[in-house]
């Protein structure tokens, strides 16, 4: 006696969603098109930079400069936790670049440039490595807060 009724069907596996966010505390993933996408974003940005005269450039990056550093001091002032620690590394990067150390770094780097690398570019290479500082110092400030604010064993 055999019946001939059909297996269940299994239940429908979740869709993902672009928009879904990855649980706190995983790292974000990209993907290969979001990748190509953002390099050749970067490749026509250089090329525009490239393109336009130094003085243009300057006003660019001063407004850059100006949004950036207001977004940091409302940090230093409204965060907290975290946040406000990336601020306070960050901030000392950006004012440091007044001082004769910071001065000195810029002209160290300047050294490493190409020979007769266009001003246009130059202006926002110094715009991105005074961010990529910026950013590394403001990680290093929240490490340290966490490993201030771990208990003393003892």
């Amino acid at each position: 006696m055999s019946t001939d009724s059909p297996a269940p069907t299994p239940p429908p596996l979740p869709q993902e969603t672009s928009s879904a966010k990855p649980p706190p505390g995983l790292p974000t993933r990209f993907s290969l098109r979001t990748l190509l996408i953002a390099t050749t974003c970067f490749a026509f940005w250089c090329a525009l930079v490239s393109l336009l005269p130094s003085a243009l450039s300057q006003l660019m990056v001063g407004a850059v400069w100006f949004v950036a550093t207001g977004w940091l001091v409302t940090g230093l002032l409204f965060a907290k936790g975290d946040q406000r620690a990336f601020c306070i590394g960050a901030l000392l990067v950006v004012s440091s670049m007044w001082t004769g150390i910071g001065g000195q770094f810029m002209q160290g780097v300047h050294s490493l440039f190409p020979r007769g690398l266009a001003g246009s570019i130059a202006i926002w290479l110094d715009l991105v490595l005074i961010a990529g500082t910026a950013a590394a110092n403001g990680w290093v400030c929240i490490w340290a807060r966490r490993s201030f604010e771990k208990p003393s064993s003892g």
